[in-house]
């Protein structure tokens, strides 16, 4: 599943960068002003850096969702988690999420970016079939 982008840290990044690039022309057209020049060279660096930032960080909130017979497994770059289905109590179902609560308490969100509402009916979908399954209300 992917995770929605960090929209406001690369409009963020993509307006130091316009910022930076236009005080770089200024400091050109005034026979290089080093006020201009230094400022501009700033924004440029800081855009690219948070941009840098803003895509890694997209890249590591993607997550891997396994589901089989036995249980579940969530593989990411920063953590793993999983559990068997007989550990679940209860899934709810929010608008953008599907809470997974277990009997030791604990709870499991599955959260998705808006406008992926298909991967999490599907997800859902699966997640019941498995859970029937494993407690013997229907065999697919």
């Amino acid at each position: 599943m992917r995770q929605r982008p960090p929209l406001r840290a690369l409009v963020l990044a993509a307006l130091l960068v316009l910022v930076g690039i236009l005080l770089l022309l200024m400091a050109d057209l005034l026979d290089r002003q080093f006020a201009l020049t230094t400022l501009g060279v700033v924004g440029l660096v800081i855009g690219l850096a948070l941009f840098l930032a803003a895509s890694i960080l997209a890249r590591s909130m993607r997550v891997e969702i396994v589901l089989d017979q036995t249980g579940y497994r969530l593989e990411g770059p920063v953590r793993s988690d999983g559990g068997a289905w007989t550990d679940v109590t209860k899934v709810t179902r929010g608008p953008d999420r599907i809470t997974m609560h277990r009997k030791d308490g604990t709870r499991m969100q599955l959260v998705v970016t808006r406008g992926g509402r298909a991967d999490l009916d599907a997800l859902g979908e699966d997640i019941a079939s498995r859970l029937d399954n494993d407690r013997g209300y229907s065999q697919h």
